[in-house]
């Protein structure tokens, strides 16, 4: 029992003296004087792993690189500088350091490994495959390049056979954790969910404190629209780590999807505190507000994304409809085609700038802007609606009923679609014509009678509603 307290005294004791010396050279690589000369190899060795070990990937890459320098035929040294790189999702150069390294060790299994993961990480599947059957071919047992395997067969799309491998190294030691999180998101790829979600419950059975294990979790639940199941997940993980932006922002999400927006507003609130910076969460902080009906505070909101990034279409779209929402039109229709500028293909955008156009009666421009929202998206019975009555209130009577009949079309069980071509058909003096689009719209949704009886009068005047009283009443005898 000594012994071990012993060694674990010991290594704690080398670990604090690694750090002590990697802010001894942290200092003199800063100010450019080494106090007691530069580094040898030997020294720079260990603190390169030391670096690599926690995760201190900029030191790692600025210390290997003076490894290099003072040994320039030193594998390990280029091996370490390509473990470096690729720590710092920097391929290519990773890449350059591995072959540096096997043209000085072309045996080293590690190297050759390390870079497959490179040519994996480029795409370069086929080559990557290449090098990998080739060490396997010589060492079957080779857990890292039986890994990097089936993260090929993973981007090659060949699921099921990764799955496989993935669920054997899953039992092995030190691939338990990377693996199984493998093999979930290969189920998540091929809607597996019910298998995912068992895999992520073995992980937390393991360690109920794994936060990424209950916001994977949270994702999938997610997916098959169990949103409250889903909330609870990123719940755990927000509870395990409290600035955890991702499980903040999809609770969030969630809480929306529920029509919670109170609930989702706090929820992006708590994203916003852990990333101030994080642009997506202050949109959908935003888009909440609004949803909520706070619409001051949503500008404010909208705006400070927007300060972020200018070319945030989705921002301004958001700001312009709360602008709209308190009825100050001039800046809705500003932001709307701040948005255009940015977005020109996107038809909610048009049509939005065409409803803004119209509440300010520029009815020829909003004709227009709906005209385009309908070219980019033709199967808008709601856009074909307000087309239409944009066009009758101009006093194009048979462009009106063009847009209707589109309606009727697209909507055959929408009342108001039949309703409103009968208008159109008596405001161009053909009452006798609106007859069976107003039994269509009574048949529909009764309540339409109400609406004929206060809204037709003026439409047909005094003659034509007498024709379409006795009309409907005979219609009515006969059936």
């Amino acid at each position: 029992m000594l012994e071990y307290e012993y060694d674990d005294e010991s290594d704690e004791q080398d670990r604090k003296d690694l750090d002590e010396t990697l802010k001894r050279f942290r200092e003199s690589v800063r100010s450019g004087q080494w106090q007691q000369g530069a580094p040898t190899p030997e020294a720079l060795e260990p603190i390169v792993q030391f670096c690599l070990e926690t995760n201190k990937f900029d030191d790692a890459l600025t210390f290997a690189k003076m490894w290099v320098e003072k040994a320039p035929y030193a594998s390990d040294a280029w091996h370490k500088l390509g473990m470096s790189y690729g720590s710092l999702n920097r391929w290519y150069e990773a890449l350059d350091a591995y072959d540096h390294s096997l043209q000085l060790d072309p045996c080293d299994a590690d190297v050759v490994v390390n870079r497959a993961i490179a040519l994996e990480q480029l795409g370069r599947l086929d080559e990557a495959n290449e090098v990998v059957d080739e060490v396997l071919a010589n060492d079957s047992s080779n857990l890292d390049a039986l890994f990097t395997k089936a993260l090929i067969l993973q981007k090659r799309g060949r699921h099921d056979e990764a799955i496989r491998i993935f669920g054997y190294l899953s039992r092995q030691d030190g691939y338990e954790r990377d693996a199984s999180f493998e093999m979930a998101i290969c189920h998540e790829a091929i809607e597996q969910y019910t298998q995912a979600i068992a895999v992520y419950d073995a992980l937390i059975d393991i360690d109920a404190y794994d936060q990424n294990a209950w916001f994977n979790k949270g994702v999938i639940c997610g997916k098959k629209g169990a949103f409250r199941e889903s909330i609870r997940c990123y719940d755990m993980a927000t509870v395990i780590n409290n600035d955890f932006v991702n499980a903040w922002f999809n609770m969030g999400n969630a809480y929306a999807h529920l029509g919670r927006s109170e609930e989702a507003v706090e929820a992006y609130r708590q994203a916003h505190r852990a990333d101030p910076t994080d642009i997506p969460v202050i949109h959908n902080l935003a888009s909440s507000l609004e949803e909520s009906g706070m619409f001051r505070e949503a500008i404010e909101t909208f705006t400070k994304a927007l300060a972020m990034d200018t070319s945030h279409a989705q921002s301004f779209y958001g700001r312009g409809t709360c602008y709209d929402a308190l009825e100050l039109h001039n800046e809705a229709l500003a932001d709307y085609e701040a948005a255009l500028a940015l977005e020109p293909d996107y038809a909610d955008l048009w049509y939005a700038k065409a409803d803004v156009l119209f509440n300010l009666r520029r009815l020829d421009e909003s004709l227009v802007a709906y005209r385009k929202a309908l070219d980019l998206q033709p199967d808008d019975a709601e856009c074909w609606y307000d087309y239409a009555s944009t066009h009758l209130e101009a006093g194009n009577v048979l462009e009106a009923l063009q847009g209707f009949t589109e309606c009727t079309r697209l909507l055959p069980h929408w009342a108001e679609a039949y309703f409103a071509t009968a208008k159109t058909i008596c405001a161009a003096g053909q009452p006798a014509m609106a007859v069976p689009f107003l039994e269509k719209s009574f048949e529909l949704d009764p309540t339409k009678r109400d609406e004929f009886s206060s809204d037709f009068p003026l439409i047909a005047g005094p003659l034509g509603m007498e024709y379409l009283i006795h009309a409907l009443k005979n219609h009515e005898g006969k059936s």
